[in-house]
């Protein structure tokens, strides 16, 4: 893993000259490209309120490209490598599986919603088990839910998925398209664009709008059935080293922590806006918007129901009362989200 980082870290040393400046500088990484929407709206204006709020004594900066693959985010930060980075939880389920519930089918509201929610979810009844104890968490996200895409005809019944071939993605999405009987194709969002393009697949599933735009698949779909809750949403763990946060003064740790957490929840809004023109766009370009069915919701909702379950479990086998977290999380999330 080293080996891998140490190009990326002298590039940083070079590009950083004026870390010194700043009596504490956190070098967070972020592994998503430079200009994703995620990273210029919401990690950049967070990072200038937390140097305004120390009155610079603590100053933000990222890494010119990411330090380590996306799966190496926690173990960068945990080995200091960087000070900071985020993460999709996904790919920390054996560390964090209790925040796994905002992936779950059928359970989604806005992002803004889900990450408010999350956060509550987390600090209410997640952060007594302790998962986070590697490290110092500041914040959690979730990203807008993922649909149903169409390349010929709309999806309004399980008899309409059966036998065709879709992308889906890694995890929640393809676990549920192959349990509703498509011949799934399960890669990496980044591959995705080839085999819709070349005609693999008749359709592609759980992501949304603005990530199908990104990936240039949306202009070759005609349909896109909207889910109520979707079909899954991604979170995202903020974290930094816990040496580091306790080498910042209280005051200022105090005035990071309110930027942070629920705060920096808020900050979503700007990607619900985001996904929501990318959906305008697409209308406007041709694609048509399926309400499903409610006999097509009902059985969505059944080949959800055992994730569901599974996730309860694990969660009363760390002491959480999963039932309770589960209804909490979606019942404010769908409260933010009015």
């Amino acid at each position: 893993m080293y080996r891998l980082i140490a190009a990326p870290l002298v590039a940083l040393a070079m590009a950083l000259p004026a870390m010194a400046h700043a009596a504490t500088t956190l070098v967070v990484n972020a592994f998503l490209p430079p200009q994703h929407i995620f990273n210029v709206e919401v990690m950049k204006p967070w990072a200038e309120e937390v140097e305004r709020a120390t009155q610079g004594r603590v100053k933000i900066v990222f890494p010119p490209t990411s330090i380590g693959s996306p799966q190496q985010q926690w173990d960068v930060v945990r080995k200091r490598i960087v000070d900071g980075a985020y993460i999709f939880n996904g790919l920390i389920q054996n560390k964090a599986s209790l925040v796994q519930l905002a992936h779950l089918p059928l359970g989604s509201a806005s992002s803004e919603g889900m990450s408010v929610a999350l956060w509550r979810t987390n600090e209410k009844y997640f952060a007594k088990a302790g998962q986070y104890r590697d490290v110092h968490l500041l914040a959690l996200v979730v990203f807008p839910a993922g649909e149903i895409y169409s390349l010929k005809q709309p999806v309004t019944s399980l008899q309409a998925i059966r036998g065709v071939k879709y992308w889906a993605l890694p995890g929640v999405a393809s676990t549920l398209m192959d349990r509703g009987g498509a011949g799934v194709v399960a890669t990496p969002a980044a591959k995705m664009s080839e085999l819709v393009a070349g005609g693999t697949v008749d359709g592609f599933a759980g992501i949304p709008e603005m990530d199908a735009a990104r990936f240039n698949v949306v202009r070759y779909a005609r349909f896109e059935t909207s889910i109520p809750g979707g079909i899954t949403a991604p979170s995202f763990s903020l974290f930094v080293n816990k040496q580091v946060w306790a080498s910042i003064a209280p005051a200022d740790r105090a005035a990071i922590t309110a930027l942070s957490g629920e705060a920096f929840a808020h900050r979503m809004a700007v990607i619900d806006a985001a996904n929501e023109q990318a959906r305008e766009h697409a209308v406007a370009n041709g694609l048509k918007l399926i309400d499903p069915p409610p006999a097509f919701v009902a059985a969505l909702r059944a080949l959800a129901q055992p994730m569901d379950a599974q996730w309860i479990a694990q969660a009363d086998q760390l002491n959480v009362d999963g039932a309770a977290a589960l209804a909490y999380y979606r019942d404010e999330a769908k409260q933010e989200a009015r």
